[in-house]
């Protein structure tokens, strides 16, 4: 009994000192936000646009980052740069960005979205300086946007094409004597290929190619127009890959206006501002430049942008998962009266057919109201297609994976998984013939198949119709370029997918036009809790999170997450394909 008490009191003495140790851990920070002086921008002043790391589309704002300084790779919000790069434009003390990228992990639509920034900052007569130490091949294509590029003397820049890499599991999935029992529609949903094959099957192969060459086609001509480089050339430096051990050539073939050491580059700016060589260049970092601007009043005139990122799932969903959370958002949206139109920004490779339904139910509703515009981030594929295609308006970036209109089930079969490798095994009684039907610890009986393809079957007519319907398409035309077929964004174009192409501020513009609205403000929806109320459900980071966050540096979580997406498929889905991993 002694040993009992010993036991909770010390527990509850560990609890006693851990609450103890947050509160004043939560009081530093308080107290060093509130005596930290608001950062001015002075005139004359160059803003700092550090771009390395993971760019998502929104983030949590961590305090801990710059108080105790942080190991873990930067994360940064792709809204938040669009938005610093947007009031810059306006800003009379910015007369310029300096931009430092290195490696930015991110996929080719987000950085079309942030070219596309800064080559409009440019239009308005600022310049747009960068220089780097070694580039990866994005990192030169949101280079290639700005007036003049250098690089490092021992530097590299990686310029070698687009290749695409699908991970297969069917040799692990034999091993384990797991059968995966598949069930779709659509000659391209391939999808469930990862689980049959240990290779691209011709279709998927060929979805593929067209994929890969469509996006690095885009890229080249990008190159081309910024740098008046020939796209011949281009191909030739990337066949051979010359600038990684021939640095120089980028300086003579012009893909880059000088080389230089970060001393060299600081008198370049001083030159392009007219600062002496003696004085300090007023510079101010990205994150300190967000705090300078002021959160937007609201007006009786709104725009909401709704963001639905992230697997869909039948749950509530949150800032990283699309559940009902979302389809209660376009219903407010609807239903509030100072909110003139919505832009829903969607970057899904899709998931729950079922709750994909109930928020192109709401996106239906909401158009017969107000204007509903779409705009496409990276991916916006099956039922990211989905709960799009009913808006009045689709903008998508040219590289933005879209289409895959199809669905399929997967429901394994683990009876040999549990015999010979666990040594479990299972008997049942029932009432019915089909009282276990569709069950994980036996093959499907005949019947069972068949229920489920006229279930999918039923999905995909519905899905094909919801196409037709909301992009005034006919059955036939859906049928042909749907298949669970995936397009690039200037492709689903020419085929009627989409409407233009562009980013989250032409959306919006689209949308205040159709609202006939001149002055408007802007509200971002979800709310996204603030990082003290995530960090009192989370309290400290777990060790877990902590070999996550390893796993991201070394390009490996993007699996880890994939098996963790496989655990938690319910019903029949409306998914991307597979796993893909564009370089």
């Amino acid at each position: 009994m002694k040993i009992f008490f010993k036991a909770v009191l010390a527990t509850m003495v560990g609890l006693i000192l851990l609450w103890t140790l947050l509160f004043f851990t939560i009081l530093t920070i308080g107290i060093a936000s509130f005596s930290t002086s608001q950062p001015i921008v002075k005139s004359n002043s160059i803003l700092e646009l550090n771009l390395n790391g993971i760019i998502k589309e929104r983030i949590i704002d961590n305090p801990f980052d710059q108080l105790y300084g942080n190991n873990a790779i930067t994360t940064i919000g792709l809204n938040h740069i669009l938005s610093a790069i947007k009031h810059a434009e306006n800003d009379n003390n910015i007369k310029g960005i300096s931009l430092y990228v290195c490696d930015l992990q991110s996929s080719y639509a987000s950085i079309e979205e942030i070219r596309n920034a800064l080559i409009d900052f440019r239009k308005t007569g600022k310049f747009v300086y960068c220089y780097s130490e070694k580039m990866s091949q994005k990192a030169y294509y949101l280079a290639t946007a700005s007036d003049s590029i250098f690089i490092h003397p021992q530097g590299s820049i990686e310029l070698k094409g687009i290749g695409a890499e699908v991970l297969f599991f069917s040799k692990l999935l034999d091993k384990l004597n797991i059968e995966a029992q598949i069930i779709r529609h659509g000659e391209y949903k391939s999808a469930i290929e990862p689980f049959i094959l240990d290779k691209m099957s011709a279709a998927n192969r060929e979805q593929m190619e067209v994929y890969v060459h469509s996006t690095w086609k885009n890229i080249c001509l990008d190159i081309c127009n910024s740098r008046n480089i020939d796209v011949e050339k281009i191909n030739s430096i990337a066949d051979n890959l010359s600038f990684l051990y021939d640095i120089p050539l980028s300086l003579q073939e012009k893909f880059i206006d000088g080389l230089a050491y970060q001393d060299e580059y600081e008198s370049l700016l001083k030159q392009k501002l007219q600062v002496e060589k003696s004085r300090e260049i007023n510079k101010i970092s990205f994150s300190d430049y967000l705090k300078t601007i002021k959160a937007q009043r609201s007006t009786p005139n709104q725009i909401a942008v709704i963001y639905a990122i992230g697997n869909i799932i039948d749950d509530k969903g949150d800032y990283e998962n699309i559940g009902q959370e979302i389809a209660q958002e376009i219903s407010k949206a609807r239903q509030e009266k100072d909110v003139k139109a919505v832009v829903l920004r969607v970057n899904s490779g899709g998931g729950s057919a079922l709750m994909s339904d109930i928020i192109w139910r709401e996106v239906l509703l909401t158009k017969k109201e107000k204007p509903i515009v779409v705009s496409m981030g990276d991916y916006a594929a099956s039922g990211g297609y989905y709960i799009s295609c009913a808006a009045s308006y689709i903008v998508a970036q040219p590289s933005t994976l879209t289409g895959s209109i199809g669905v399929f089930g997967v429901i394994p079969n683990i009876n040999k998984f549990l015999s010979t490798k666990l040594g479990i095994t299972t008997d049942q009684v029932m009432t019915n013939t089909y009282s276990d039907a569709i069950s994980i610890t036996r093959p499907m009986k005949k019947h069972e198949k068949e229920i489920l393809q006229k279930s999918i079957e039923n999905i995909y007519t519905t899905f094909i119709n919801h196409v037709a319907e909301g992009r005034n398409l006919s059955l036939e035309e859906v049928d042909n370029i749907a298949q669970g077929r995936v397009w690039t964004g200037i492709d689903a174009m020419k085929i009627g997918l989409v409407d233009t192409l562009g980013g989250l501020d032409l959306a919006i513009k689209i949308a205040a036009k159709k609202a006939n609205l001149k002055n408007y403000s802007i509200s971002e929806k979800p709310i996204i809790k603030d990082f003290f109320e995530q960090f009192t459900s989370s309290l400290l980071e777990s060790k877990v999170s902590q070999k996550i966050n390893i796993l991201k540096t070394k390009n490996v979580y993007q699996y880890f997450d994939y098996m963790e997406t496989l655990t938690q498929l319910e019903g029949v889905q409306a998914r991307i394909p597979f796993i893909i991993n564009i370089e």
